[in-house]
């Protein structure tokens, strides 16, 4: 098809050679997207809702048959002509070129004679759907991303929990003055960086471990000023403002820590270390969140953490990408890229929001948190309560691991048995069963949640009804699952990946030791 004549910028409101300047600011300001047609079929001028709503298709002088698809062309020319010649309305359903999957409503209104123009073509303002969709894209994006994120850290735990393992087996026969010590201990410390790493990425994931407890924004933050200072450097002029002291979040205050030393390290960097930093705390009533433009947050209170910088923004090319694992702009070397996603995946798991847009006042960038809002708390704290200290001790113990990875298995079974346990494995939830009904007696069943067949959850209420009296410790490269909230409830012990053997070693013994107390 032809370029269309005409110029390629928007001309003065003209039809048919008669000026008409009332026409063009008539058009402009009306929510709809709505163009002035003349005696020949011709678009003389549209505002910009059709712009943004037919996309780069439209030019002045273009045929309004030409905006749609081949299939609704010969409709829309027909509706035309029939609103120029008979003076009739007429309405026609036609999908636009640049939103083949979608009808839209189209009306040619007839004009009368004298207004220099001959029709009007109205259709719905879809600007305020397009940004929605783009809201609901990139949110459905980022859980895509999450899951893959979290796939692959539950797979690297395991992973880490082997080597982890072996290295510490290692280390304790090749003692200090060993010729393979300092690289065994070298070892272990690279390994505890990946493990690091995988929780950031279980963070993006929204399956790190959570301690939710209802939290006073403000003194948290205030507390963090120290560290912010030290972390932003000289340069950096710190403020922190607001008191929405009328409402608390259900969060893990290590986690928020974690969200506000990581935003204000990237602000650091964006404005290279010289700048200004505003922390801003509000209380954002259910009546004033349409106001804030994001359709997708649910009309409740909530409260806002708004994190400002004046560095030097965010590029639109990147703006979609920030909290992508692993997108970084930094040199290479100098970043993981797993700052803001960590972020990211904290504010999800905590029922929250988190958007970035340029800053209000100048160059920079505005991170705004908005976390549903919850009562503060007004009860007083409990007095402390002593408790006995908890056994360490699995010496003589029989425990029955249960672990679909072999190398995590041979290596787990092969560090317990170091403290003293008889230790018997099985390769899955059906064959530890077995073991159990072929009378076996295990004072602790060991099991990983996640499992082909039988999950460890379901392994563990289904082994309580073959041997009541049996202590149960569950563990798992992921971290914050459905399944692990149903561990909890059954009051059995957890440990996450990767661990060292004296983590497990201590979980086993507590266990153990509960469940001598309720069975004695």
């Amino acid at each position: 098809m032809a370029e269309p004549a005409g110029p390629k910028e928007w001309p003065a409101p003209y039809a048919d050679g008669v000026a008409n300047p009332w026409v063009g600011q008539l058009l402009m300001g009306l929510p709809m997207a709505i163009a002035l047609i003349s005696q020949v079929g011709t678009i003389v001028i549209g505002n910009e809702a059709l712009r943004a709503t037919v996309g780069d298709g439209y030019r002045p002088g273009t045929r309004p048959e030409w905006l749609v698809i081949a299939d609704d062309a010969d409709a829309v020319a027909e509706a035309v002509s029939v609103a120029i010649k008979g003076g009739n309305r007429v309405e026609v359903r036609a999908a636009l070129q640049d939103r083949p999957e979608e009808k839209q409503v189209i009306s040619v209104i007839p004009v009368p004679s004298g207004m220099g123009i001959s029709a009007l073509l109205a259709m719905r303002d879809i600007r305020e759907q397009l940004r929605l969709e783009g809201q609901v894209a990139a949110a459905t994006r980022m859980q895509a991303v999450g899951q893959l994120a979290g796939g692959i850290a539950h797979d690297f735990n395991n992973i880490l929990t082997a080597i982890l393992g072996e290295t510490e087996q290692l280390v304790e026969r090749h003692p200090i003055g060993d010729p393979d010590h300092d690289d065994l201990i070298e070892i272990r410390r690279n390994g505890e960086r990946a493990a690091a790493l995988v929780e950031q990425l279980l963070a993006f994931a929204r399956q790190q471990p959570r301690r939710q407890e209802v939290l006073d924004l403000c003194p948290l933050i205030e507390e963090l000023r120290p560290l912010l200072v030290h972390l932003l450097g000289k340069g950096v002029e710190l403020e922190i403002a607001g008191a929405p002291r009328t409402a608390a979040v259900l969060a893990d205050p290590g986690q928020i820590e974690q969200v506000i030393v990581n935003l204000a390290v990237n602000a650091r960097d964006a404005m290279s270390g010289k700048g200004r930093l505003l922390i801003e705390l509000r209380h954002i009533r259910a009546a004033d969140i349409a106001q804030l433009g994001h359709r997708i947050m649910p009309a409740s209170d909530h409260v806002a953490i708004e994190v400002t910088d004046n560095g030097s923004g965010i590029a639109p090319a990147i703006a979609g990408k920030i909290f992508e694992p692993f997108f970084t702009t930094k040199p290479m070397g100098q970043g993981t890229g797993l700052g803001l996603s960590t972020v990211y995946g904290i504010i999800k798991q905590s029922n929250g929001y988190i958007f970035a847009e340029p800053a209000a006042d100048g160059p920079g960038t505005r991170f705004s948190i908005f976390l549903p809002a919850v009562p503060l708390p007004i009860a007083a704290p409990p007095p402390p309560v002593s408790l006995p200290p908890a056994a360490t001790s699995i010496d003589g113990l029989r425990l029955l691991l249960v672990e679909d990875e072999p190398a995590v298995r041979t290596i787990v079974a092969r560090g317990l048995m170091r403290f003293g346990p008889s230790v018997v494995t099985a390769a899955d939830g059906a064959e530890a069963l077995e073991r159990l009904a072929d009378g076996a007696a295990f004072d602790v069943l060991i099991s990983d949640i996640m499992m082909p067949g039988i999950d460890g959850v379901k392994l563990a209420r289904l082994a309580r009804e073959a041997a009541p009296g049996i202590a149960i410790v569950l563990m798992s490269g992921f971290a914050e699952a459905p399944l692990h909230r149903a561990a909890d409830a059954q009051g059995v012990g957890f440990v996450s990946k990767p661990f060292a053997i004296g983590e497990l070693v201590a979980a086993i013994a507590a266990a153990y030791g509960e469940s001598e107390g309720l069975t004695s």
